[in-house]
């Protein structure tokens, strides 16, 4: 979990980035991808800064935890389990002819002022979801999320933090290639995902809007939609 210090630097990252120490990996419309080698280790940690203008936070938000809905749009998820004490079991596609990559961990959300939310995920070791055959346990895994609604309230400001250990002998030729295609991908996709879910909401709140008696001005009753 995040603390409101380290809230408040990732929000001033989003304005006045420090990227002292980290190569400047990709770029894409409205974001851009630093990485750096994680302190006394040879994993790589990746930061990424940017904005959605047309994507709330409450819609990014319901995008990127509702692991139901992301089948739908992830093509590099398996599946999902939801295990005890705000844990997740999360089985992910690597490139062929890589085997997939299976992770346990800790998702919290937690909310700030502002309207300013942070989704963390940690890997943990549970008892019960045992390594399976096949499958690559990646037990090195941390993400962390902050989302900051824009001024006008149509758009979010993002920070993202990530790294993981995905073990074993894969070339610095594929994890170059599946960073620099995987995160952008990823990107795109989430933007998507979050403006189905606005479409989803919009249509079936006309409906409802439809379905109901006019009042006796002639006024409908108003539709709430739950994030």
């Amino acid at each position: 979990m995040f603390s409101e210090d380290q809230v408040n630097e990732a929000l001033n990252e989003i304005k006045t980035p420090d990227v002292t120490g980290w190569d400047l990996f990709s770029e894409v419309p409205n974001f851009k991808v630093y990485r750096r080698v994680v302190p006394n280790s040879a994993l790589k940690e990746y930061k990424v800064l940017g904005t959605y203008n047309d994507l709330s936070t409450r819609y990014l938000l319901r995008a990127y935890t509702d692991l139901d809905f992301r089948k739908s749009w992830d093509k590099n998820m398996i599946d999902w389990t939801a295990l005890e004490n705000h844990r997740l079991h999360f089985t992910a596609k690597f490139p062929w002819p890589l085997s997939p990559r299976d992770y346990v961990y800790e998702l919290r959300v937690q909310e700030f002022k502002g309207g300013v939310v942070c989704v963390n995920g940690k890997s943990v070791n549970d008892e019960s979801m045992p390594e399976r055959s096949g499958t690559v346990r990646v037990d090195e895994f941390r993400q962390d999320v902050v989302i900051q609604p824009t001024p006008d309230g149509n758009g979010c400001n993002v920070w993202f933090g990530y790294y993981d250990n995905p073990k074993g002998n894969i070339p610095s030729s594929i994890i170059n290639w599946a960073a620099r295609s995987g995160v952008p991908a990823f990107l795109s996709s989430l933007r998507e995902a979050g403006h189905s879910l606005m479409k989803k909401d919009a249509e079936e709140a006309g409906q409802n809007e439809k379905a109901r008696p006019l009042s006796m001005n002639g006024t409908p009753n108003p539709v709430s939609v739950d994030c």
